[in-house]
């Protein structure tokens, strides 16, 4: 479990990794010459795009 922290924006993050998500980001932060996991992770996410959606709010409730 690692907790993200924003220096900008202080924002937490707390994420449950698989074993083998564990692997990735251990492999990730040594390929990097990265001090430690949350870097490691707060660099991966740059890569990517997310959107978020409501999963268990009816959509017109959600963006009233």
């Amino acid at each position: 479990m690692y907790h993200l922290v924003s220096r900008s924006n202080m924002v937490k993050i707390q994420i449950d990794l698989s074993p083998d998500e564990d692997k990735i980001v251990e492999i990730y932060k040594l390929s990097s010459n990265l001090k430690t996991k949350q870097e490691a992770i707060k660099k991966m996410i740059r890569y990517f795009n997310v959107e978020i959606h409501p999963k268990n709010v009816d959509k017109t409730e959600y963006f009233k």
